[in-house]
């Protein structure tokens, strides 16, 4: 069970940047029809078919070692407990189907690309979840039962109720960043922190060929006119769209860098992990400047997209030692 539930965890982490990478290397419709490929189960050559066929057989594969830990876990009972997480992580495969299918039948509609990269980092959550908690059970620690510690009770409440909203406030920036990739948005601003160079304390790189770095040729890069620069503020909607992710992304970075903070002035929690999510934020940050200056290019955009499945995952880790400590008192 343990090493089913760790092998589809880390068969889901690179499956959530794999996606954004065929998307942003424009190999989201390179299969017009799903779930074959131009009506053959053994799809033409081509690079872009190859990204997108890729993708889907690895998502097959996920599929197929979810469904087998469901069933190992209502087989035998010593995994009852683990029932619900897994039957929760195989509903949310099947919507993950559903929706991989409409993201190609109703041609990578922004909802349905956001909601689908949103159910990704759930799953890869929740099968992160579940790999702790079978690999702290298998050391048997959950059967030496403590005397109940209103302090430590009241301590661990705390930490999970700090975690829950880390992961409400991590899930809304990847949903309005994957809103913002799949409009396109991501291209209208060039600058940072401004919308479009010239304005005030505005960086960009427009006037660098950056074609090699986007992977499209740089005319089709959307180039701001003269009479744009030197503008801070968004006027059109997608403009509006990338910038109100910059603010919601910069809001929900601080909130989680306070609250990883606290962990480590206060020794609350666990320390390792409110480390990590500060540096992988101030990283975060750093890439996220970098996508825009440079206009999206697919292995920036995708390490972006993978560093945020990263903080996904750590805090479904420490969720699930929340619980698993929570077990010793009860």
């Amino acid at each position: 069970m343990k090493w089913l539930c760790l092998g589809a965890a880390l068969l889901t982490w690179p499956l959530i940047p794999f996606g954004a990478f065929v998307r942003l290397k424009n190999a989201g419709l390179s299969c017009p029809d799903w779930p074959l490929c131009y009506g053959q189960f053994i799809p033409p050559p081509g690079y872009e078919i190859a990204l997108e066929t890729g993708h889907r057989l690895v998502a097959v594969i996920l599929g197929f070692l979810i469904i087998a830990i469901t069933i190992l876990t209502f087989r035998q009972d010593s995994y009852f407990q683990h029932r619900k997480p897994v039957f929760a992580g195989l509903i949310i495969v099947f919507i993950q189907g559903i929706l991989g299918a409409l993201t190609v039948t109703m041609v990578l509609w922004p909802p349905i690309v956001t909601l689908h990269l949103l159910g990704g980092n759930l799953l890869f959550g929740i099968l992160v979840y579940l790999a702790r908690v079978t690999f702290l059970d298998a050391k048997g620690d959950s059967s030496n039962c403590l005397a109940p510690n209103t302090n430590t009770l009241a301590s661990l409440a705390l930490e999970r109720r700090q975690l829950y909203w880390m992961l409400a406030v991590l899930f809304v920036i990847i949903g309005s960043g994957g809103y913002n990739s799949t409009t396109s948005s991501g291209t209208h601003c060039e600058a940072f922190p401004g919308c479009h160079e010239e304005s005030y304390l505005s960086f960009g790189m427009s006037g660098t060929d950056i074609s090699a770095w986007s992977g499209i040729e740089d005319h089709k890069l959307p180039q701001a006119p003269l009479d744009f620069r030197g503008r801070f503020l968004p006027e059109y909607e997608n403009e509006w769209i990338h910038m109100l992710h910059r603010l919601i992304a910069v809001s929900g970075a601080l909130f989680l860098l306070l609250m990883s903070w606290r962990w480590l002035k206060n020794r609350h929690g666990d320390q390792i992990t409110a480390l990590s999510i500060i540096l992988l934020i101030l990283l975060e940050i750093c890439i996220g400047i970098i996508n825009a200056v440079l206009r999206v290019p697919a292995p920036i955009s995708a390490l972006h997209t993978a560093i945020a499945a990263t903080l996904t995952g750590i805090i479904f880790f420490t969720i699930a030692g929340n619980h698993h400590k929570r077990k010793k008192y009860e």
